[in-house]
């Protein structure tokens, strides 16, 4: 009897073995992939913020050239309101996207260099002597600096 049952245990324990290798395979490419997918989610994710902080950086800087042609340039007609305007509401969307996209503290770095951009060109740089393009960029760098400290800190 022991002659006929010793085979059938070997396979049912061989069978047994090979049912629990597969399924522990299985499970470990399962969370290999589940892995991978949050590596790749949050690359996605880092490069959609760096696509709108770089647009952000781009709105502030015409924005500094439009306070610039106002203060150093002595321009303020009709079009160039209508530039800051549109510059203005420029920096104020992508900061509202990086509001959405970004940590707070991000977000709160962005909206006072918005603050200090949208400032500058509403009422010019506090000191009125000569020369008005750098009074600009001095009024906007203490924000423009944390902001950027920021950012590189938080994509590292």
């Amino acid at each position: 009897m022991w002659t006929t049952l010793a085979p059938l245990i070997g396979v049912l324990l061989g069978g047994l073995m090979s049912m629990l290798a597969q399924r522990s395979a299985g499970r470990a490419l399962e969370r290999g992939e589940a892995r991978r997918s949050v590596r790749e989610l949050a690359e996605a994710r880092r490069n959609e913020r760096l696509t709108h902080l770089i647009a952000f950086l781009s709105a502030v800087q015409e924005a500094e050239r439009v306070a610039v042609d106002r203060y150093h340039h002595n321009l303020a007609d009709e079009q160039w309101q209508a530039r800051a305007r549109q510059v203005l509401d420029g920096v104020w969307v992508t900061q509202k996207t990086i509001h959405v996209l970004c940590a707070s503290e991000v977000s709160e770095a962005a909206r006072s260099l918005a603050w200090a951009v949208q400032e500058v060109i509403r009422k010019g740089p506090e000191d009125p002597g000569e020369p008005q393009d750098e009074k600009v960029w001095a009024h906007i760098h203490p924000s423009r600096q944390a902001f950027l400290d920021l950012v590189r800190d938080q994509l590292s």
